[in-house]
């Protein structure tokens, strides 16, 4: 398994310096995403795949982990409280099933389950 990478969307800011400030002793590499990156499969975006040009523009802060295990994903999630890090509402990891998403594609799903966990349903209805 290839080391953990987050990528970062929106967080070219110093909350975004603060994450990448903590990923370090954990061992876990970043990347900021440009805007024109945003068109991309995540799969490229993981593999370092440089934009394209045209993509959807968003400006929530989105965190895309990428090969974490259990152990450094609550690591990760942890050092968060630990270093006075307020949280960032939408995060993933990155599976077989949103691999070919774009990262507008991805918010999109992520607000989407959301608001159904806010208003107390599941985000995907029973069959």
């Amino acid at each position: 398994m290839s080391a953990p990478l987050v990528l970062l969307y929106n967080l070219d800011t110093p909350k975004g310096a603060k994450i990448r400030r903590m990923c370090l002793p954990l061992k876990i590499r970043t990347r900021l995403v440009p805007k024109e990156a945003y068109g991309l499969p995540l799969s490229a975006l993981a593999e370092g795949a440089q934009p394209a040009g045209d993509g959807a523009d968003f400006d929530d802060e989105l965190l895309l982990m990428i090969n974490f295990t259990g152990e450094q994903l609550n690591a990760f999630l942890e050092g968060f409280r630990r270093n006075h890090i307020p949280p960032v509402a939408l995060k993933a990891v990155l599976t077989e099933t949103n691999r070919d998403w774009t990262s507008a594609l991805l918010r999109q799903e992520l607000l989407r389950e959301r608001e159904a966990i806010a208003q107390g349903g599941g985000a995907h209805p029973a069959p």
